[in-house]
């Protein structure tokens, strides 16, 4: 049974994978048992006896380009039926709206008179032409009638020529025709009142026509009377509301913008100015600061000179002492002046950067 599962198993060719163990499926053979041949499969594909992989049976199936792209046919068909439909709908319900509109403009002006006057004018046109077609015809049965007439007596004056060979068949022809003469002059009165009835009735429609057009015209141009005078009155209209802006926009939004104007200006100049003085007062500390800086450099020179000028004087007075005890004394004035030299140029510096504080500081 198991051999002939696995002969069954080979010989139709499966990609599923299965989880059973080749030892479990083979079974050994028994002690003096033939073991079976196995046939060379030579149309079975080398693929096919392996077991497939696992991951070959869990991945999916191809897809189907053709169906799909019948399906995005498919969707596009029914889209493009869609927008259609709708495109449709809107364009019945939007001349729908847009002829309740011209009705109602219509009844607000007051054209709904014209537009009866106007049927009124195609309903005479009508009956005109029917009354047309019926002189036509009156006409036509007149000339028949005045047809047959002439018929009927040229054979009673034929029938006249010759009476004097009548017979008696004659005489009752002569007799019929007679008769028939008199039907038929009856017919042509009768045509010939028909005719003169129509025309009559094509006078009074075409008068009624001209009445009717005379109407139409007379509304017609007393409706374009009042468009035209409702026209120049709504343009005066808008003309006096655009002077009354522009009246106001003068007297009043002017004024006010440049107000607006002027304090924003202003606001910018106060602003411009007050960091140009913070800028400049920034300067001036920053140039004093300096300047303080200078001076007591300078301070500090003078003091330094000063006193480098002191020791040398003090220097000078003992050189000077110890020639004195040796040699007769110099004349002072000498020593005196070089203290003088040199408090001067210490005073002159000293000066000279007071001045500069004054004139920089303030």
């Amino acid at each position: 049974m198991l051999r002939a599962a696995s002969r069954a198993s080979r010989t139709i060719p499966t990609r599923s994978f299965s989880t059973t163990p080749s030892w479990k499926s083979a079974r050994p053979p028994s002690p003096g048992s033939i073991p079976p041949r196995h046939e060379p499969e030579s149309s079975e594909p080398e693929a096919a006896k392996q077991p497939s992989d696992p991951s070959s049976s869990k991945a999916e199936p191809p897809i189907d380009l053709q169906h799909v792209k019948n399906r995005l046919i498919e969707w596009s068909d029914q889209a493009a039926i869609t927008l259609r439909t709708r495109a449709d709908d809107f364009t019945e319900t939007t001349k729908s709206t847009f002829s309740q509109l011209g009705a109602q403009l219509n009844k607000v002006t007051g054209y709904e008179e014209i537009e009866v006057l106007k049927r009124q004018v195609v309903e005479q046109e009508a009956r005109i032409k029917a009354t047309r077609q019926a002189r036509r015809d009156a006409k036509l049965a007149y000339d028949r009638a005045v047809a047959q007439r002439s018929n009927s007596q040229r054979e009673v004056n034929d029938m006249l020529q010759r009476k004097h060979t009548w017979n008696d068949n004659d005489v009752l022809r002569f007799t019929a025709v007679v008769r028939e003469d008199h039907t038929i002059e009856h017919e042509e009165a009768r045509a010939k009142a028909a005719v003169d009835d129509s025309e009559a009735a094509l006078d009074r429609e075409f008068s009624e026509l001209m009445r009717a057009i005379l109407g139409r015209y007379h509304e017609e141009q007393v409706w374009s009377d009042k468009i035209r005078s409702a026209s120049t009155y709504g343009q005066l209209t808008v003309l006096g509301l655009n002077l009354l802006v522009f009246i106001l926009a003068i007297l009043f939004v002017e004024p006010w913008k440049r107000r607006r104007l002027a304090q924003t200006f202003e606001k910018k100049t106060e602003e411009l100015s007050r960091k140009a003085k913070e800028a400049t007062e920034a300067g001036l500390a920053e140039i004093r600061k300096e300047l303080e800086k200078q001076v007591r450099i300078l301070t500090v020179l003078a003091e330094n000179t000063l006193r480098l000028e002191k020791e040398r004087e003090e220097v000078a007075k003992r050189e000077q002492h110890a020639a004195t005890s040796v040699v007769e004394p110099s004349p002072p004035g000498s020593s005196w002046d070089q203290a003088l030299g040199s408090s001067g140029i210490a005073v002159g510096v000293f000066a000279a950067a007071a001045f500069s504080w004054l004139c920089f500081g303030r």
